[in-house]
């Protein structure tokens, strides 16, 4: 047994089922009159006792009300032994279907029984109402969920009616370098396509400029030779 197991759902279960027993010793109904002593010698007196509850549950929906109680006990009494009944049910589930049924069945005897209620029936009422709620609280810790979202209805009819997403234009980075690597390699292309044609050009100049030099020196050296000759004649 080890207590700090117990968890808040199981805690109000165990004190609910507890409580509940015990207000079973209280009275829950009012009775009819009861004399008491004799009627002859003038001590007969009156009165009016109550029902307890184990009286007033002696038979099936009192017994389910009793069973409720135990179920509450048994719930924090497993918890804190770190055990579990071996059945396909979630820990909790029977509890609090015991719970709810107790205190429907409280709130029909209230209405259908004996028109004098006593203290008794309102705290028990009350002892049922905390088993059922602490075994929904510990259905809760363990995650059970009874209510979950449904997709359809309204919302399919929403998300129909909505308008479409326009697709958002695709950045056009990727043809910008694909056309800039392009064109950048043409140009290189025809750069080295004119390199050699420039290269060339210059080699014709400069092989012009010497056929130009050497013909002026040669007309220059005849020029000379024929003005010694005519001076030797004469």
């Amino acid at each position: 047994m080890d207590s700090s197991r117990l968890r808040t759902g199981e805690i109000v279960a165990g004190i609910g089922g507890v409580a509940l027993f015990v207000f079973l010793f209280f009275d829950w109904f009012g009775g009819g009159a009861e004399v008491s002593g004799s009627l002859v010698n003038g001590t007969a007196t009156l009165s009016h006792p109550g029902i307890s509850g184990w009286d007033a549950l002696a038979d099936l929906p009192g017994f389910l009300i009793i069973l409720s109680g135990v179920s509450g006990i048994a719930l924090a009494y497993l918890a804190a032994a770190g055990q579990r009944v071996n059945i396909p049910v979630r820990r909790g589930a029977i509890t609090a279907l015991l719970g709810t049924l107790a205190v429907l069945l409280i709130v029909w005897r209230m209405f259908a029984g004996s028109p004098t209620l006593k203290i008794g029936v309102f705290l028990g009422l009350a002892a049922a109402i905390a088993i059922t709620a602490g075994a929904l609280m510990a259905l809760g810790e363990d995650g059970f969920q009874p209510l979950v979202a449904v997709a359809g209805g309204r919302t399919r009819a929403a998300s129909a009616t909505a308008p479409a997403a326009t697709p958002s234009p695709r950045p056009a980075a990727a043809p910008a370098k694909g056309a800039s690597s392009s064109s950048g390699s043409t140009a290189t292309k025809r750069a080295t396509a004119k390199k050699p044609a420039a290269r060339s050009g210059s080699k014709a100049k400069s092989s012009s400029s010497r056929s130009t030099s050497t013909k002026k020196k040669s007309s220059s050296s005849r020029s000379t030779t024929s003005k010694s000759s005519s001076s030797r004649k004469k």
